[in-house]
């Protein structure tokens, strides 16, 4: 864990003031009249036949980034950063300069006010780092081979006047306007320098970093509260089948999401995990042959605490399907929301087993969460999937995921109970063996539901 506290200081640093190390801005012709600067995440307006024109363009050493030359007696740029690592570096820190002064005036230099937006570059294991620990105020937007760039932004707040905040006021119309401008930084930044646009969602999508063979293990570990239960589940990174080194893929609490894990090396963990299964095969780390042997190499790692016999052991038939069923939510989920062919059987066995802090997060915000407005989609996904073969099945599973999330949001639990209510007019047969499998207690929650 090193590097990640190397990692955690350097957003730090981004949002800290750095009124020492600003820069000069370059000289830049007058702003023309122009259209209103647009929102963050909205498409940028087109470019002019000169890219450079209206702004002030920055060499950042790899790449250059241009600001909008109209604000630019409104900023503070910071460029200089001698002391970054190039596998994560920042390259710029904008902010805004009254509120800097102000803070400045109140409390001193550093005082850590009016940052807006910055652009950090990192490589393909700072990338990789960042995936593991979803670090706030920083997102992935584009990539050239292995490099990786990143808007960096406040998680909180950061106008500042000595008089407080006045939300009628020109000041606070000025810094809304100031904030609304990395949209248009970032895609011409993307543009002028040919990058690829990337956000790093594509792996919180799928269930494993690496294809091929998987096995889950239950780990039991003292927290805070009592004891923590995780799931870990472990792929083949190298190579498939007796021989083949084993790694945690992915790990969560029972019933929660998945955290993406990439070991903390300094290395690409393709390069890292390659260099293992070389030193096993020489003999080396034997341990690693076997999923157990991998999980508590993690364990040490990760927890710092040799793990016990009895700490770790794998999981039942029911367990392990529940766990599958939480690494393939999100999946399965942004394949319904991109409107590809899902089986619907595959759809409700998800949904059926999924963990409820697991189902929650779904509608959280990135990284996790999947974007736009997910629910009609997958609703009607579960509408095509509710009556048809094996219809007791499809009852079991439809009835399972009523009960996990009769404590959501309304729009999910009324939308699932009309769709339990269709089954069992259905078939009521199979409708009535599905019910039997539940508990008295449960069946008596469902038998209400089905009363509507």
């Amino acid at each position: 864990m090193r590097r990640l506290l190397t990692l955690l200081l350097a957003v730090c640093l981004l949002g800290a003031l750095a009124a020492c190390g600003t820069q000069t801005p370059p000289e830049a012709p007058p702003a023309p009249e122009s259209p209103e600067v647009p929102a963050p995440e909205v498409p940028a307006p087109e470019v002019p036949e000169d890219q450079n024109e209206g702004c002030a363009v920055y060499d950042c050493g790899e790449i250059e980034i241009a600001l909008p030359a109209k604000y630019l007696d409104q900023l503070i740029v910071d460029t200089d950063f001698p002391d970054a690592e190039d596998g994560w570096r920042p390259l710029m820190s904008v902010y805004e300069r009254a509120s800097v002064e102000a803070a400045e005036a109140d409390w001193g230099e550093g005082s850590g006010a009016g940052f807006l937006f910055g652009v950090l570059a990192m490589d393909r294991a700072g990338y990789e780092q960042l995936l593991c620990e979803a670090l706030p105020g920083v997102k992935v937007i584009a990539a050239e081979g292995e490099r990786y760039y990143a808007r960096t932004f406040p998680t909180d707040v950061q106008f500042y006047r000595s008089g407080g905040i006045d939300m009628e006021s020109e000041e606070w119309r000025t810094w809304e306007t100031l904030n609304q401008m990395d949209g248009a930084v970032m895609a011409d930044m993307i543009r002028r320098n040919g990058l690829t646009p990337c956000d790093g969602a594509e792996l919180f999508t799928r269930s494993f970093t690496w294809e091929g063979a998987h096995a889950c293990l239950r780990f039991c570990h003292p927290g805070k509260y009592g004891e923590d239960t995780y799931v870990l589940a472990l792929s083949q990174p190298v190579r498939q089948g007796e021989g083949g080194i084993w790694c945690v893929d992915r790990w969560m609490y029972e019933g929660a999401d998945p955290t993406i894990w990439f070991p903390d090396t300094g290395l690409p963990a393709g390069e890292y995990y390659a260099g293992l299964q070389a030193a096993c095969d020489a003999g080396e780390h034997p341990e690693l042959l076997a999923p157990a042997g991998a999980a508590a190499a993690f364990i040490r790692d990760y927890f710092g605490t040799e793990p016990a016999e009895e700490d770790l052991h794998p999981l039942d038939a029911e367990a392990e399907a529940r766990a599958m069923a939480d690494l393939r939510l999100r999946e399965i989920a942004a394949e319904v929301c991109a409107g590809k062919d899902v089986d619907g059987m595959a759809l409700l066995a998800c949904l059926g087993r999924v963990g409820e802090d697991n189902w929650a997060s779904l509608g959280m915000l990135e990284p996790v969460g999947l974007e736009g407005d997910w629910w009609p989609a997958l609703l009607a996904a579960l509408e095509g999937a509710a009556v048809g073969g094996d219809q007791s099945a499809r009852d079991r599973d439809m009835m399972a995921f009523c009960l996990m999330i009769r404590n959501g949001p309304s729009q999910y639990y009324e939308a699932v109970s009309a769709l339990v209510r269709e089954q069992r007019e259905a078939d009521g047969g199979a409708f009535a063996a599905a019910l039997a499998e539940f508990s008295t207690e449960e069946q008596v929650y469902l038998r209400a539901v089905i009363d509507g």
